[in-house]
């Protein structure tokens, strides 16, 4: 971005922790300001026009989008770094990068060319793989989001269009018209391969001086990238054939971001059709680029003999500067390897993983439940991909195909039984609870619709002697479901104002009651058949409860909540009176996001919390809140969810989170000392 320039009258001075000093740009979504953080640090601060503050449910998922969007690894971006609400106006921090942006060099200098344009093409590839693994699309691609910083070039802005588009704008167009994928004017949800579509504009423009759709009125512009071929002159030979690819019409037709990156940096051509590279032939009807097994008829695409060689001449000159700077991305960029796993926890230390864990299945696993299956442990997985997983406990291995019927991300799963068949019972942002067959993976009836909004929490309990689903979501509800029929049962509990974020089964004197935690921080127990509330634990956390479990403790039964932004503790409560025990279990960092009760081999009650961004999970006595050992840091990202079971006799914890790996911790003996 360009220097700043001095602020007006108008502008404000301070926005949260952060003095301003300069204003960097104004845009559609809000203006950036130049500032400095407390540390003395240069930070960009950028206002958004869109306010949820008003709104708690727009407040907390702009937050939570804020949150994942701190996630990207740090290279060949502009970190997020801090965000808030701040006189009713949210804001987003970043890593502040001083330069010219892509879009300002062009203009003032011309295309790029030679290795500075490979470099180009090679690092914001980096950037948006590194995007894309955090499960973000950044929608908004563009030459005035790369800033040519002094270290080389930076992509900005990843987070701005995530957060507008869940939390702030009702429109659903995000993005800048020239660089939109045809699938996002058709109204589909942006994905990877729009981005893809976008870094191809990009590099059109880079290398050419001129935009790859040409108008000079946005409808001219839209009826250009729906309709015709895209202005690739002036983009050298090398490049031509793999922007052409990435300009395809239809999504499924373009090349991933590994695909584009491999063949820049390793002279593996990709696949095309049997039309050479350089016609003007549509590529919107070509079969999807690396699938191992087209559908029906449509013949494997031929590798062009035309890029076996093409960039040869740009490899040798850029494969030694990318084994210096790139070599941290290139280890993540390429498809992983798996370990061979360990069978058995046994003898396994306390701490210790059980075995190597296992990726590739879900790239970011939301939530996490423990069951059997055929007398072996099984976990159940909910992914961001709208996906839920059965896998082995022992070995990582999933025991069939994901789950599909989830539009969007599985926030919640719980393990049951319907007459006698081990389910799974599956919360999600599409507002809908779902019920599967472990053993055959099909759906066990019709979805449960009630939710004014997304699902995001459910466990399983038993009313009467029949298995029930509880269910909390944005609209403010916990509602029940009679697990075999789908209908609901009793009233549905809750204020209708605070947003559920996690919902428990426990029992009162007796009586099967259900415990749920609100965004406001408020702690509700109810009465699990009729939805009566028993108690109301307003600002029982500092913040949003962002999960709930229950545990027994000396023979009473007892609730465990974790609180999210800040706060970060975890708490116990009598669940017959509501009278928190003890003090709050303080060591996390970020939110307690994953929660998880049950018992040591010696008996001794316990808790697992996974810390969402602090990369711990941690075990607590649940008597004297002390912690049992040393954090389990295997964790190289976000952690969403935590469990607990059984394998070979011996206790051990689950954990999961946004690199897709699902991790099996011994809880198993010798124990630490306290």
């Amino acid at each position: 971005m360009s220097g700043p320039r001095p602020l007006a009258a108008n502008d404000p001075r301070q926005i949260g922790d952060y003095r301003l000093i300069g204003v960097l740009g104004v845009g559609g979504q809000g203006v950036v300001y130049l500032g400095r953080a407390p540390s003395g640090r240069r930070v960009a601060v950028k206002t958004l026009h869109a306010q949820p503050a008003s709104d708690a449910e727009a407040l907390e998922r702009f937050l939570r989008e804020s949150e994942i969007a701190r996630s990207v690894a740090a290279f060949c971006t502009a970190r997020v770094v801090d965000a808030g609400v701040a006189d009713r106006a949210p804001y987003l921090v970043s890593e502040y990068v001083p330069g010219p942006s892509l879009d300002e060099l062009v203009t003032r200098e011309g295309p790029r060319t030679g290795g500075g344009l490979d470099r180009l093409a090679i690092t914001t590839l980096v950037a948006l793989d590194a995007i894309h693994r955090a499960g973000i699309v950044h929608r908004d691609f563009k030459p005035s989001n790369v800033i040519m910083g002094q270290e080389g070039p930076v992509v900005i802005d990843f987070g701005i269009a995530r957060v507008l588009d869940h939390s702030t704008t009702g429109s659903g167009l995000i993005g800048t018209p020239a660089y939109l994928a045809p699938e996002q004017l058709n109204g589909e949800p942006a994905g990877a391969a729009s981005d893809v579509f976008a870094w191809a504009a990009t590099m059109v423009y880079a290398a050419s001086g001129h935009r790859a759709f040409a108008g000079t009125v946005t409808a001219g512009v839209l009826n250009a990238i729906m309709t015709r071929e895209p202005d690739l002159s002036g983009v050298p030979d090398r490049l031509r054939p793999l922007l052409a690819a990435g300009l395809a019409k239809d999504p499924a037709a373009r090349p991933s971001v590994t695909d584009l990156f491999t063949a820049l940096t390793h002279e593996t051509p990709l696949q095309e059709t049997g039309a050479p590279p350089g016609d003007a032939a549509p590529l919107g009807n070509a079969p999807p680029l690396g699938n191992a097994a087209p559908p029906g008829n449509v013949p494997r695409r031929r590798r062009p003999a035309r890029l076996a060689k093409v960039l040869a001449a740009a490899a040798v000159a850029l494969m030694v500067p990318v084994a210096l700077w790139l070599t941290p991305a290139l280890t993540k960029i390429l498809p992983g390897t798996t370990a061979t796993p360990k069978p058995s926890a046994t003898g396994v230390p306390f701490g210790a993983l059980v075995r190597e864990p296992v990726s590739g299945w879900q790239p970011w696993v939301l939530s996490l439940a423990v069951g059997q299956r055929d007398g072996r442990p099984v976990v159940a997985s909910g992914g961001y991909d709208g996906t839920v997983l059965i896998s082995d406990l022992a070995t990582g291995a999933p025991l069939r195909a994901p789950f599909r019927g989830h539009r969007e991300a599985v926030w919640s799963v719980a393990t049951g039984q319907v007459n006698g068949r081990p389910v799974v019972v599956s919360g999600g942002l599409d507002g809908t609870v779902r019920v599967w067959d472990q053993a055959t993976g099909e759906p066990v009836g019709e979805p449960f619709r009630g939710h004014r909004g997304s699902v995001e929490s459910v466990a399983v309990g038993h009313l009467d002697g029949r298995p029930v689903a509880v269910s909390g979501g944005l609209d403010g509800t916990v509602r029940v479901w009679d697990l075999a029929t789908g209908e609901p049962v009793g009233e549905p509990a809750g204020s209708g104002r605070g947003w559920v974020l996690s919902v428990a089964v426990g029992e009162v004197n007796g009586r099967p009651a259900v415990v749920s935690g609100d965004v406001d921080g408020t702690v509700l127990i109810a009465d699990l058949a009729t939805g009566t509330p028993l108690s109301r634990l307003a600002d029982a956390h500092q913040g949003p409860v962002e999960s709930a479990t229950v545990a027994r403790l000396d023979g009473h039964p007892v609730a465990v909540t974790g609180g999210g932004k800040g706060d970060h503790t975890v708490r116990v409560w009598d669940l017959a009176s509501g009278a928190q025990l003890g003090r709050p279990f303080r060591g996390h960092r970020s939110w307690a996001l994953g929660l998880a009760a049950g018992q040591l081999g010696d008996g001794r009650p316990i808790v697992v919390s996974g810390g969402y961004d602090d990369q711990t999970v941690r075990v607590w006595d649940l008597a004297t809140g002390r912690p049992i050992g040393e954090p389990f840091k295997d964790h190289r990202g976000l952690i969403e969810a935590v469990a607990i079971g059984q394998l070979d006799g011996r206790p051990v914890a689950v954990s999961g989170g946004n690199d897709g790996k699902v991790r099996v911790w011994s809880l198993g003996s010798p124990y630490p000392s306290p």
